[in-house]
């Protein structure tokens, strides 16, 4: 079946498959693209862009996800969870002559928004979408780490700066995709490796600077065996100054360029199409997830099933359509932060809720519309009314229009994934934040004058000079300013690393643009006599070679 997306006017595949999920949770066939249905979704989820503002109930200052001039109430954690207030009192009654998407919006903009999503975690003010961490700043969708800074998907490690999609590691740094890893510096697709450098694709490696699709190798070099005294006087003039540091990294990019890659980043998959998976099974058009079984046009999910058109969906989650950042919930359809629900439609920010649609800010409801109780047979005759009238006016099983999302599109991870302009934005509805935060023009030292070694660095004042920790740098790509911290400038002390030039923005895009998009190609494997296709992230304008998974492996182990 072929439909035409009604936001970029491409036309697209509805599957027999997808038409047997819709059947089963009783909506329509989307009305947009795979691409727009995501970025849809992703257009309400900030997760770097914070703001200092005042807690509108104990007037506490905090850091938030909200800039001062929103329309709706802000709460710190503690208010927002405390009996102070009730999101009862603003309910609503259902008024049959307005849209229902319209009264929604409405109630939306009343009633408070918690400041940051953080859970049981210490000394980790500034990370949002987090759970227990200990001593963490600037960290983002993130869970159970410690002494951790500067990353986004960062689990169970300690220690670690600069990171992304890193998983039970420790002392890494500018690391991406990498798993199991100590003190891996630079370093893509790492499994269960020590002291790497510069390196992609490696596993069970130790001692390696500028390998790639290793495999057990120890002190190599361009993968190539060296002495251990070889290999540290590599490393030490690698780590000597930033200078030889980029200098590494202009090299790396051309080595990166020329390798063999299999065609997806997939670890015990079957019938599956998409890119960074671990144990997934029986999907399509799905990214960084693990233990995913009958999902397709998923992001960011660990153990799900039967879920379609999801980001950001947790721990057990079944039989999800159109939901932005689901725990342990379930049949909850066209639903923002739907948390351990069941059957919760249409809603935003509800908590242990059941059988509620149209509703924000519940915690242990039932039988909810519009934030108002009902019985059970007048919630059930009500429901399947606004149903109606919704697939009269063509929006049922549609995520929530982009217009209500409380952020401005170049907040969100939509911009990060789908990058538009002010104006293109615009014109496909999202919003746009100019209110920008960080501060610029304000450096006390300029990019020239920044120290080339980390011996260099002067930490506290000396001969009238302010110390490091006191001065205001300039990122030399956006020219934002920027501030080392204490506990990072201990981390480059100890890893022998010299200072960044750039902004934790902009070192975090930098690692992101390593990563495939969440984008698919048909393409054939580039071995010679192999005529195997697949679907891959690589797209036909990409240097490396794409070979299928029979020939990688013949050809790396």
């Amino acid at each position: 079946m072929q439909k035409t997306c009604k936001t970029c006017g491409e036309n697209f595949e509805i599957r027999d498959a997808d038409l047997v999920f819709y059947e089963q949770v009783k909506v329509p066939t989307p009305n947009y693209c795979p691409d727009c249905r995501m970025r849809q979704r992703l257009s309400f989820r900030n997760e770097r862009t914070l703001y200092k503002r005042i807690c509108d109930l104990c007037k506490k200052d905090g850091v938030c996800l909200y800039p001062t001039d929103t329309p709706f109430p802000v709460y710190c954690h503690k208010c927002w969870w405390s009996d102070k207030w009730n999101p009862m009192i603003f309910g609503k009654n259902i008024d049959s002559a307005k849209s229902f998407l319209e009264q929604f919006g409405k109630l939306k903009n009343e009633i408070p928004r918690i400041g940051l999503l953080v859970i049981n975690s210490t000394g980790s003010d500034y990370t949002n979408n987090a759970e227990d961490n200990k001593n963490c700043y600037l960290l983002f969708a993130a869970g159970n780490n410690e002494d951790c800074m500067y990353g986004r998907l960062v689990q169970r490690c300690k220690n670690s700066l600069d990171c992304d999609f890193l998983y039970d590691s420790e002392l890494c740094y500018e690391c991406i995709d990498t798993v199991k890893s100590f003190k891996c510096m630079y370093g893509e697709r790492l499994q269960e490796c020590v002291d790497v450098l510069f390196s992609f694709d490696m596993r069970n490696c130790q001692n390696c600077i500028l390998c790639t699709n290793g495999r057990n190798l120890t002190y190599c070099i361009e993968n190539k065996r060296y002495t251990k005294e070889e290999y540290e006087q590599k490393k030490a003039e690698i780590l000597s100054s930033h200078k030889n540091i980029q200098k590494t990294k202009e090299k790396y990019i051309e080595i990166r360029s020329k390798v063999i890659v299999k065609f997806a980043s997939t670890v015990k998959c079957n019938k599956v199409a998409g890119d960074y998976l671990y144990n997934c099974h029986d999907g399509i058009y799905i990214f960084d997830d693990f233990d995913t079984k009958n999902c397709s046009y998923v992001a960011d999910a660990d153990n799900i099933i039967d879920c379609f058109d999801c980001n950001n969906i947790y721990t057990g989650a079944e039989r999800c359509y159109n939901v932005m950042g689901n725990l342990s919930s379930r049949n909850n359809i066209a639903t923002i932060y739907p948390m351990y629900c069941n059957d919760v439609h249409y809603s935003d920010s509800c908590y242990n809720c059941e059988s509620c649609f149209g509703c924000v800010g519940l915690n242990k409801k039932k039988y909810c519309i519009l934030n108002k109780e009902y019985t059970k047979e007048e919630y059930q005759k009500i429901k399947e009314e606004i149903i109606e009238n919704m697939k009269k006016e063509g929006v049922y099983g549609d995520f929530i229009p982009p217009e209500l999302s409380p952020f401005g599109y170049n907040e969100t991870l939509a911009y990060e994934y789908y990058p538009m302009t002010k104006k293109e934005s615009k014109e496909k509805g999202f919003n746009w934040q100019s209110q920008t935060s960080g501060t610029y023009g304000k450096k006390t030292i300029k990019e020239a004058d920044m120290p080339e070694t980390i011996q260099e660095v002067k930490e506290d004042p000396l001969d009238g000079q302010a110390g490091i920790l006191k001065e205001i740098l300039v990122c030399s790509d956006c020219k934002k300013n920027f501030r080392i911290t204490k506990a990072e400038l201990d981390f480059y002390k100890r890893m022998h690393l010299p200072l960044p030039h750039k902004d934790f923005e902009c070192r975090h895009k930098e690692r992101m643009s390593k990563r495939n998009p969440r984008k698919l190609w048909h393409r054939k494997c580039m071995k010679e006599s192999c005529d195997n296709e697949f679907e891959t992230a690589y797209s036909p304008n990409r240097p490396e070679k794409v070979y299928c998974e029979e020939c990688y492996n013949k050809e790396i182990y």
